[in-house]
């Protein structure tokens, strides 16, 4: 529907709590009783459904009223929607001819939640232009909480001969020395962590496997300046919100000394020093055999489900093969495995890329006093944390926005095609606001973009997975001339330097590719073999109904799943799988 459609349409000024409630009750009459017909009439013509898990155990999105019958419609009345109700802790309200309303409902098994958006329509009905239903419990698996009533428990009131101490209990657990894990999950990273502490609170057995020393040394040993991108309220983890006064971009060493806090509050378990050798199904049995060594011993483990956790942009780094690096008398080395810092002062140092690593490398490297060069392959595209970071995340992800909770919905209930479809506005009001900022790279020869097909950041960082830059003082370097730009790539090494695709010879003593990284089905490939990586769904980028493939979902193998993603994504994605586990393990579904 277009804006002027909206803005020439009758304007009903009636209550809108009661017009959001009204089209809810007529949806639960059409759904119940499977009457597509009658659903149609519900939507817009060129609608948005996303449905997580609720109807098809999947995150779908359907675009148009004849992808609604076909993604939902042969479900539709098995799913049993009922006392479908406005939520009373969001006011509805209109603006902008678009009337938004929070729900809740019932399913035959669930309870959920979602965000309802209605335009008027020439004849005065409202109709449903974006509708999100999204399960939040299971009915009769509701995620535990403590209640003063559990004071009347048994253990609170009895004697007991021989009591285990608290630590002698969490040793026991965290060992599984009498008992199998039901989830094994490998990684100990924020996804890792959040997939754990969603699994513990549904009362699911769930073990972390962590091949370094500390939990946290994923970010505690990354390069010297390394912070979040993302704002403090962006990038909170479940449960548990960081303080009032933490940085608005954490540094690496609190994220990593939060992540150790984190699984000793929320009572993880978790193992270090624990590599993962192989990963084997037994389809009749419906377990897995993983066999772990950790601290030089092995153990294997018989779980019922596999998460890997090892992040869309870790593993075995993508690092080119070039000719003569065998003879260069420097260091050629991956970002994630570069640490910068002092001992930088003086170097020559070539950072291979432009995209937020590269960026965080070259800065930390000048600023220690060296004599940097960034090669650009491609163009990329930057705002300045400034005035981006506020226009990005004010309204949902703030000091003032409303509890994360409820921005998550928000932000799920717009499909990633339509936010997509409709980001290019919002990418030219930024650039506008940054244009001095960017009138500077341009002249100093850093080529631009803005984005797949003008829509910014969120576009290249969902089917990319890089490619962008939030500025934190890089771009100032490189528009004044303290950061050299080099076009093109490296194509081979010297002795002594590199030599570029046109040709021209540098020194160098550090050369650092901040390249990417490997599909992460292809990271696991050596753990769990050819056979059955083959079977896997590439993780990351957006299928064509525009949701992320491979994380958060089924992955092409019964009981192994991928977490994976930033902050936000880990966050709401961790509660939609840890749902499916435990739907899987109660009865109430079973993986195709």
């Amino acid at each position: 529907m277009t804006e002027a459609a909206v803005a020439d349409a009758p304007q009903d000024h009636a209550d809108p709590t009661r017009v959001a409630a009204e089209w809810l009750s007529a949806f639960e009459r059409a759904a119940g009783a499977g009457d597509l017909d009658a659903l149609e009439r519900l939507f817009v013509a060129d609608c948005w459904w996303r449905d997580l898990l609720c109807v098809n155990w999947d995150l779908t999105t359907a675009r148009g009223v004849a992808s609604v019958r076909e993604s939902f419609g042969k479900r539709l009345a098995a799913t049993g929607f009922r006392d479908m109700v406005v939520a009373t802790d969001v006011p509805a309200g209109v603006a902008d001819g678009v009337l938004t309303a929070f729900h809740e409902f019932d399913t035959a098994i669930a309870h959920g939640r979602g965000v309802l958006r209605l335009m008027q329509q020439e004849d005065g009905e409202w109709r449903a232009w974006t509708f999100l239903t999204a399960m939040q419990d299971l009915h009769g698996h509701e995620e535990q909480r403590t209640s003063v009533h559990d004071a009347a428990r048994e253990k609170h009131n009895q004697p007991v001969e021989q009591r285990e101490t608290w630590t002698q209990y969490r040793e026991r657990e965290r060992e599984f020395a009498d008992s199998e894990p039901t989830v094994v999950v490998v990684g100990a990273g924020h996804a890792g962590l959040n997939i754990a502490a969603r699994l513990g609170h549904l009362g699911v057995p769930t073990l972390v496997l962590e091949q370094t020393p500390r939990v946290g040394d994923v970010w505690r040993n990354r390069y010297h300046n390394l912070s979040l991108h993302d704002t403090k309220w962006y990038g909170q983890m479940p449960y548990l919100s960081y303080p009032d006064n933490w940085p608005v971009f954490a540094p690496k060493e609190m994220i990593a000394d939060w992540f150790e806090a984190y699984a000793w509050m929320l009572q993880l378990n978790v193992w270090t020093n624990s590599a993962v050798q192989s990963a084997t199904y037994d389809e009749a049995a419906g377990r897995w055999t993983v066999t772990v060594t950790r601290d030089g011993e092995t153990r294997e483990l018989h779980p019922k489900h596999v998460v890997f956790a090892t992040g869309a942009f870790a593993g075995a780094p993508d690092i080119p093969e070039l000719p003569g690096v065998d003879r260069f008398r420097g260091i050629a080395v991956h970002s994630s495995a570069h640490a910068g810092g002092r001992g930088l002062q003086g170097k020559k140092v070539v950072v291979v890329g432009t995209g937020a690593s590269a960026h965080d490398v070259a800065q930390d490297a000048c600023e220690m006093g060296a004599d940097v060069t960034m090669v650009q392959r491609g163009p990329t595209y930057v705002i300045s944390s400034q005035y981006g970071v506020p226009a990005m995340h004010e309204a949902l992800y703030s000091e003032s926005s409303p509890p994360v909770e409820q921005s998550d919905l928000v932000a799920l209930s717009f499909p990633w095609h339509l936010f997509l479809e409709t980001a290019g506005p919002g990418v030219q009001q930024l650039a506008e606001i940054d244009k001095e900022l960017l009138d500077g790279l341009r002249a100093a020869g850093f080529r631009l973009t803005d984005g797949i097909n003008g829509s910014g950041l969120f576009g290249l960082s969902l089917i990319r997975g890089g490619g962008y830059y939030i500025d934190k003082g890089c771009s100032r370097l490189i528009a004044d001339g303290r950061i050299a730009l080099q076009h093109g790539e490296v194509e081979r090494f010297t002795p002594d330097g590199v030599v570029y695709s046109d040709g021209t010879e540098a020194p160098a003593d550090i050369v650092v590719f901040a390249t990417g990284w490997p599909n992460m089905r292809d990271t696991i490939r050596p753990i769990v073999g050819d056979d059955l990586a083959d079977r896997l769904t590439t993780v990351w980028g957006l299928d064509e109904q525009g949701e992320i493939k491979g994380v958060f979902r089924p992955s092409g193998h019964p009981r192994l799943w991928f977490m994976a993603g930033g902050f936000q994504q880990s966050r709401y994605g961790s509660k939609l799988l840890a749902l499916q586990i435990k739907a899987v393990e109660e009865g109430l579904h079973e993986f195709a």
